[in-house]
C-alpha cells in the first residue's frame, strides 16, 4: 500500500499526537521534557564606567573613619517611668518613699533646646532670658545637635520644662531615677568604670581644651552613652553634665540644688546617685545641663 506525501504527513502527525498523549497520561510531570527548567545564562560583569565608580565609592566608603552608633531606637524612647515605692536615699540609705513619675532618659540636647526657642523666643513670656553664649555659631549648634544643651539658667531650665508639658524633677526623684531601689553607689552599680563614664577628671585638661567650645560632652544618643545607664534606662546621670534640679540647699534656700558629675568634675565620686551642688539658680556653666520630669 502506497501513501501519498500528504497521507505519510498526516500519518506523522498522528504518531505524534499518540506519542505526546501516552507522555502526559505516564510521564510524571516534573520529568516530562517541556516542564524542565531552564539553565539561566550569567554573564560576568564587565568592569565599565559605572562598575569601576562604585568600586571607587565602596573603597572610599571603607576608609572612611567610624562613627559613633546611635542607641538603638527602643532605647531612644524619650521618657522612661519610675514605679512608686521606697527607695535607699543619701548615703546613709534613708527610706523614702515617692509617688510614680517619668524623667527624660537623656538631658535635654541643643536640638530640642532649638524647639523650644523657636516657640518661646528669647524675651517672650514664656521664653529665656539669655541665650546660651554659644548660641550664635550655627555650625556648632549644628555640629551638637545631639549633646546636652549647656549654659542655662536654673530659671531657663524650668522654663523649657514647663513648654515640654512638666518640671524640673527634685533632687530625691533625680536620685531615685539615677539609683533604683538597691541602694547603689552609682547610676550602673556599685563600682564605677571611668572609661563607661564622661567624668575627665583634674588629670585630662588637654581633653578639655580640645574638645570644640571646650565642652567635652558626649553626645546623647552615641552608643557610648548607653554605659552610663540607671537601673530604669535613664542615661547620663553619674557623668557628661550636671543637672538642675528643682530643690533648693536646705543649708541655703536661695540656692538650687544640681545633680550628678559632669565631664568637668574633678573627681570620679562626683557620680555618685547622691552628690549634690548648691548653686546660684543665675548660674550658666559649660558643664551643667538639665532633663525634666512629670507627675503621674
Amino acid at each position: 500500500m502506497k501513501f501519498t506525501a500528504m497521507g505519510k504527513f498526516l500519518f506523522f502527525l498522528i504518531g505524534l499526537a499518540l506519542i505526546a498523549t501516552a507522555v502526559h497520561l505516564y510521564v510524571p510531570a516534573e520529568k516530562r521534557p517541556w516542564n524542565r527548567p531552564r539553565t539561566e545564562r550569567r554573564e560576568t560583569a564587565r568592569p565599565d564606567n559605572n562598575t569601576q565608580e562604585q568600586l571607587s565609592r565602596q573603597a572610599e566608603r571603607a576608609n572612611r573613619p567610624a562613627q559613633e552608633t546611635p542607641i538603638p531606637s527602643r532605647a531612644s524612647e524619650p521618657w522612661v517611668r519610675i514605679p512608686a515605692g521606697l527607695f535607699a536615699a543619701g548615703a546613709e540609705g534613708a527610706q523614702v518613699d515617692l509617688p510614680a513619675y517619668t524623667v527624660h532618659r537623656t538631658e535635654v540636647t541643643n536640638t530640642q533646646y532649638a524647639a523650644f526657642l523657636e516657640a518661646c523666643p528669647r524675651g517672650s513670656a514664656c521664653g529665656p532670658e539669655e541665650l546660651p553664649s554659644y548660641w550664635q555659631d550655627r555650625a556648632y549648634v549644628a555640629a551638637a545637635a545631639q549633646q546636652p544643651v549647656v549654659f542655662v539658667s536654673w530659671h531657663e531650665a524650668s522654663a523649657f520644662c514647663r513648654w515640654a508639658g512638666g518640671r524640673l524633677p527634685t533632687a530625691l526623684e533625680w536620685e531615685k531615677a539615677a539609683r533604683g531601689t538597691d541602694g547603689r553607689t552609682y547610676p550602673a552599680g556599685e563600682l564605677l568604670d571611668p572609661g563607661a563614664v564622661n567624668i575627665l577628671g583634674s588629670d585630662r585638661r588637654d581633653e578639655k581644651l580640645a574638645a570644640p567650645k571646650q565642652i567635652a560632652s558626649w553626645k546623647v544618643d552615641a552608643a557610648r552613652s548607653a554605659r552610663d545607664k540607671s537601673p530604669y534606662g535613664a542615661l547620663g546621670m553619674a557623668g557628661n553634665v550636671s543637672e538642675w534640679t528643682a530643690s533648693a540647699s536646705p543649708d541655703e534656700p536661695d540656692l538650687r540644688l544640681a545633680a550628678g558629675g559632669s565631664w568637668d568634675s574633678w573627681e570620679l565620686s562626683d557620680g555618685r546617685t547622691y552628690h549634690r551642688l548648691p548653686k546660684n539658680p543665675d548660674d550658666r556653666s559649660s558643664s551643667l545641663g538639665f532633663r525634666c520630669a512629670k507627675s503621674g
